[in-house]
């Protein structure tokens, strides 16, 4: 039953309206929300538009590295880049893989092999990142990310 539920109610809950004045976060949430639905689970590229949106909010909220992340999404890879270079100068040395991602994207390999073994030799759990470099192949199907590969 809850599975049926899900698919149901969730793009109801997207085009809710927000909660209005009292709830100054909601209007984050909900783009983040339908990014992620829109995008990354069915792979609608004409809805990047909550991805740069959501991301514009965090970046300047000082999450750069999941602003990195949002970027790559909306289809921005230079911002990305810009975000996670800034998170990973201010110590989050786990930005280097959203570096590394938004080279990849740009076809700057040599740079991205560079910023991936800085994430490989600070990370132990990789396991999210290989889910996120099969959202971006969905998402670039004409790049080639294979220097993503963690072995």
């Amino acid at each position: 039953m809850k599975r049926l539920l899900i698919p149901v109610f969730l793009p109801l809950m997207l085009v809710a309206q927000s909660g209005g004045p009292s709830c100054k976060g909601c209007a984050a949430g909900k783009l983040m929300l339908q990014c992620d639905y829109y995008v990354v689970r069915q792979g609608d590229v004409g809805k990047r538009h909550f991805c740069a949106d959501y991301a514009k909010i965090v970046d300047i909220d000082g999450a750069s590295a999941k602003a990195a992340w949002y970027w790559l999404l909306a289809g921005e890879p230079e911002k990305a880049f810009d975000a996670a270079l800034r998170a990973y100068n201010q110590g989050q040395t786990f930005a280097a893989g959203y570096a590394a991602q938004a080279l990849a994207v740009m076809g700057n390999a040599d740079e991205a092999k560079k910023f991936l073994n800085k994430f490989l030799s600070a990370v132990r759990d990789r396991s999210y990142f290989e889910k996120e470099v099969a959202t971006l192949e969905k998402l670039y199907p004409a790049k080639d990310l294979k220097i993503l590969e963690v072995k």
